[in-house]
């Protein structure tokens, strides 16, 4: 049975991890699959559609044995600021993504949790809203929403706590997963350790589970892999990632990246240890509200 997940990227976090994320999904789809199969584990975080109308055409999963035509990402993405959105349309993802799903605004919300809540969560929400039912209504069995922000900023902790509380409100019987990083010690915006505590209060009333994610942890991971790549001459995949020569925070958002793919595995494929994400969440949330 199919079973979707629509992903909300907020803030420039947000949508750098789900840059890295959607790479690495299709990665892992062209090694499961490498005939162009649109099946039903891809179809959990992609559409198939026609895309020689104004409109594309969804095209269902059927049997599994259908081509892929043109791939749209399960998607909202939204930023207060057009930089990184801008970026990813440049780049090889851009296709992947249907403009109607986005929504940017030019000035930021200046790393102020009140400002992304109060202000540009309320400016946009109907506009968010909209974007969200639209990326719904494409999905057959919508199993849950995965939100991607930081705690640090003004748009992933402000606008992204105001997405979950309209999804808790609109979409009640679907889980909301959150991949919430929180900032390092010594992160340089002077603001971060206000915007995660008002962050979390919303997370702890909203999200059905929360998997933090903490900056100086990833940077620790990364330097350790790259020291042991340094000895050996053998890598994992991670290690084969870390040690490209990508971006620094690239390194880091591939291991969060690579925490959602593994989450949800179990989920897309088939096999002995084939869980629902209710149970997932069952497991992982001791004390659920």
């Amino acid at each position: 049975m199919v079973r979707e997940v629509v992903t909300i990227q907020v803030g420039q976090c947000g949508n750098q991890i789900g840059s890295r994320f959607w790479k690495q999904v299709l990665r892992e789809h062209a090694h499961h699959s490498p005939h162009r199969k649109f099946d039903e584990p891809l179809s959990t975080f992609f559409r198939n559609v026609d895309s020689r109308f104004d409109d594309p055409l969804e095209i269902p999963v059927g049997d599994g044995t259908g081509e892929i035509r043109s791939l749209k990402a399960r998607a909202v993405l939204v930023d207060m600021e057009e930089g990184v959105v801008n970026e990813m349309m440049r780049s090889d993802l851009g296709d992947l993504f249907d403009t109607r799903q986005f929504l940017t605004d030019v000035s930021g919300s200046g790393n102020n949790w009140a400002h992304g809540h109060e202000v540009y969560g309320p400016q946009y929400a109907e506009s968010i809203l909209e974007k969200i039912r639209r990326a719904a209504e494409f999905c057959d069995s919508l199993q849950s929403f995965f939100l991607l922000h930081s705690l640090g900023g003004g748009t992933g902790s402000g606008v992204g706590s105001y997405i979950l509380e309209m999804l808790a409100d609109n979409y009640p019987d679907k889980f909301r997963f959150t991949t919430s990083v929180f900032p390092s010690q010594d992160d340089d915006v002077i603001t971060s350790p206000y915007n995660s505590i008002l962050s979390l209060a919303e997370l702890r009333a909203h999200a059905d589970c929360v998997l933090p994610v903490e900056n100086q942890a990833l940077l620790e991971m990364c330097e350790r892999v790259d020291s042991t790549t340094a000895k050996k001459s053998t890598a994992s995949t991670i290690t084969a990632v870390v040690g490209s020569k990508a971006k620094a925070f690239d390194h880091m958002n591939n291991i969060v990246a690579q925490l959602l793919i593994n989450l949800t595995s179990s989920m897309r494929f088939e096999g002995s240890l084939n869980v629902d994400l209710n149970e997932i969440t069952m497991n992982l949330v001791p004390y659920p509200r």
